[in-house]
This record gives C-alpha cells, sequence and structure tokens, in this order.
C-alpha cells in the first residue's frame, strides 16, 4: 500500500506528463514518446514511433493555426456558462478566475510564455504543481498545509479541469490519426475522471 505522500507525487507525475504533451513538442519528444507517453498508448499504438517534425506540424495543425482549429486548447471556447453570443471565443470568465487562482498558490505566468493562461498545458501544469506542494507538505508531516494544498486541487479540478477536458478529449480524438496526440487526449479523459471518483470518496 503506498502512503499519501508517494500517492499525490504519482498524481502529480501524471499530471506533468500530460501537461508536457499538450505544450508545444520540444527536442526530445520522440524520447518521451518511447519512454513515457507510449506506456498509456492502445496496443496497437505502442511500438509506433514518432517524429519530432511531424508532431510539431501536426500540433500546429490541431491547436495553433493559421487555419480554423480543430481542437482548441482553452478552456474559454468549450464553457457553456457564458452569455450566448460569448460562447466558443477566446478570454471568458474562466481566463480571469485560473489566473486568480495560479496568483494565490504563489505563481504567476512568465512573460516568455505569449499564449493564454486557460490553456489545456498550463492549467494541467497546475494541477501538477498542486499535487507536488501536497507531496511536500504531507513529507514534513504538515497537515494543515497539506488539507489546504488538496482542497485547492479538488477545487480547480471540479471548477474547470473537468468543465471542458472531456470535450476538448473527444475533439483531439475525432481530428487526428497521430498516436502521440490520440493517447494523450485518451489518458487525459480517464485521468480526470480517476481523479473526480478520488475526490468523491
Amino acid at each position: 500500500m503506498i502512503t499519501k505522500e508517494e500517492e499525490a507525487k504519482q498524481r502529480a507525475a501524471l499530471y506533468e506528463m500530460l501537461s508536457i504533451a499538450f505544450y508545444p513538442p520540444k527536442p526530445d519528444v520522440e524520447t518521451f514518446w518511447g519512454e513515457v507517453l507510449s506506456k498509456f498508448a492502445d496496443e496497437k499504438d505502442i511500438s509506433v514511433t514518432v517524429k519530432a517534425l511531424d508532431l510539431r506540424l501536426e500540433y500546429n495543425r490541431l491547436f495553433v493555426g493559421p487555419r480554423m482549429l480543430p481542437c482548441p486548447p482553452y478552456e474559454s471556447v468549450y464553457r457553456e456558462d457564458r452569455e450566448p453570443d460569448e460562447r466558443g471565443t477566446l478570454m471568458g470568465p474562466s481566463v480571469w478566475d485560473v489566473k486568480k487562482r495560479y496568483s494565490e498558490a504563489g505563481l504567476a505566468i512568465s512573460k516568455d510564455f505569449m499564449d493564454y493562461p486557460d490553456h489545456v498545458a498550463v492549467e494541467l501544469e497546475f494541477m501538477d504543481f498542486l499535487c507536488s506542494r501536497e507531496s511536500f507538505a504531507t513529507a514534513e508531516k504538515k497537515e494543515e498545509e497539506r488539507a489546504l494544498w488538496q482542497s485547492r486541487e479538488k477545487e480547480f479540478l471540479e471548477s474547470h479541469i473537468r468543465k471542458w477536458t472531456g470535450v476538448f478529449s473527444e475533439k483531439v480524438l475525432k481530428s487526428t490519426d497521430s498516436p502521440f496526440y490520440r493517447t494523450a487526449a485518451s489518458f487525459l479523459k480517464e485521468h480526470v475522471n480517476d481523479e473526480l471518483e478520488y475526490f468523491s470518496e
């Protein structure tokens, strides 16, 4: 049986993996696929090799443009709790709320980051950070602090992550044949469901 510290570490590692998968591909993305992400692939895709250039092209097609995006990677686009004429657009209320939550946790968006703060990779990286902080607090036997970080995880999961990543994942699955992005989308959907179950227990 794993300890609470190890459990929080494992959850952080899964969020980190997903965050990396949805950031623009880095030069070592082929290694990341071979050693990390492919472990969560369908049986038929496990032995597939991926090429960095192909992934960069597919990432741009799916998430960047310049043409109409099949899968915008921003929470604002998917939120239904907006005025009808604002639905499907960028920079909704969720943007300001995620920025506020990042700030309350002691974080700020890097000046070098030129995208929106409700990008899927950023939100997943934030969950990685929260789970890591929970793990540190648990290791130091700071129960009050541990409870605070876990409370922030639950609130962010329920207020943001769960509200849109299911639809986003489905769009990715319908829009690409890339084993890399299909695996990332499938596992994102599965992991969010596991997390919701974890917090409901």
